[in-house]
């Protein structure tokens, strides 16, 4: 008999205190932080896969607004595309590195 499998919530934590942000089709686990100057509109952070929690991305992103982003309000980010982290507000983080071969 063919069926749907039953939703099973995510962990909200992921690896090296990242959190889950995503939905019921998929997501992400994401941890990000300031960089040494708080001044400016780049952030370090990480995206690990949902699936397994490897490593998707590590390095520096850029904040698409001229304001500061409180980056620990998880309740602001909305989803990963591979190259952005959007939030909630239409805003995003942009990938700076090159990001690694998969």
């Amino acid at each position: 008999m063919f069926g749907c499998q039953p939703y099973e919530e995510p962990e909200l934590y992921g690896p090296s205190g990242s959190r889950w942000v995503g939905g019921v089709d998929g997501g992400v686990y994401v941890y990000i932080e300031d960089d040494l100057n708080s001044n400016d509109r780049i952030y370090q952070g990480v995206i690990y896969f949902d699936y397994d929690k490897t490593l998707w991305y590590e390095g520096r992103f850029e904040y698409s607004k001229d304001k500061v982003l409180d980056f620990d309000n998880y309740q602001l980010y909305s989803g990963w595309d591979g190259e952005r982290l959007y939030l909630k507000d239409n805003s995003y983080l942009k990938v700076i590195d090159a990001m690694p071969q998969l």
